[in-house]
Parts: structure tokens; sequence; C-alpha cells
């Protein structure tokens, strides 16, 4: 695996596992409420999905570090696997927040495409540069 998968695989990961805490233990917070645009009146409603969807996130972005460690450990099918499996999970699951905005799911259309472009494009650019 090239230095650039990897770089983009790891920032991938990281946003992911950022992601975690403020979804799962964070979202009362203001300030998390404002980066992860929920209404504080909405909190209450949406704590059963955002604990496990944190939990997933983290998930997500471990295997992806452990895919790049196993890579760099000399496991190549079992780095490649996890990576390219973690990434295309980002890839395809990460734009549901914008079909969310667009079905009027959010406080103003577009307060998802920050997000949206954060969980998708660094994934996006790991599995386009893996060939290289």
């Amino acid at each position: 695996m090239n230095a650039v998968s990897q770089i983009f695989a790891v920032l991938a990961a990281v946003v992911y596992i950022a992601v975690f805490p403020l979804e799962s233990f964070l979202m009362h917070r203001p300030w998390a409420q404002k980066f992860l645009s929920t209404p504080p009146r909405n909190v209450p409603a949406v704590m059963m999905w955002a604990i496990p969807t944190g939990f997933r996130n983290l998930v997500i972005g471990l295997g992806v570090l452990a895919g790049v460690a196993a890579v760099n450990m000399g496991y190549l099918v079992v780095g490649y696997t996890l990576v390219v499996y973690c990434c295309l999970n980002m890839v395809l699951t990460a734009p549901a927040m914008f079909l969310a905005d667009m079905l009027g799911h959010y406080p103003k259309k577009g307060d998802s495409i920050p997000g949206t472009l954060g969980a998708t494009v660094p994934a996006l650019l790991a599995l386009a540069t893996l060939p290289f």
C-alpha cells in the first residue's frame, strides 16, 4: 500500500474516531450539537441512534488503522481487506447524512455537506490512490 493511500486511510480513520465521543458522550454540550448540526431540542430523541452510530464509527476507524498496521507488518491480504472494506463502508454510508439533509431532517438545507464530505472524501481518496 503506497504512502498516499495510507495517509488518506489514516485521515479517514481519525475523522471517524474523533467524531465518536461527540456522538456517543458529548452530544449534550452546545458546541457538539453545533458541530453535529443537532438542535438542542432534538438531542434526547437522537441519542438512541447517536450512541450506536458513534460506536460504529469508532469500530470502522479502528478497522482502518488495524488494516494499515497489518499492511506495514507484512500481512497484506488482511491489511488490504480491512482498509478496503472499512473505507468502502465510509464511502457508501456517509452520504446518508446528505440524503437525510435533502429529505429535510437537518436544521437548514446544506448543513450536512461539511460532515458528508469529511466522512467520505478521505476514504474515497484512500481507495482511489490504492492501485498506485
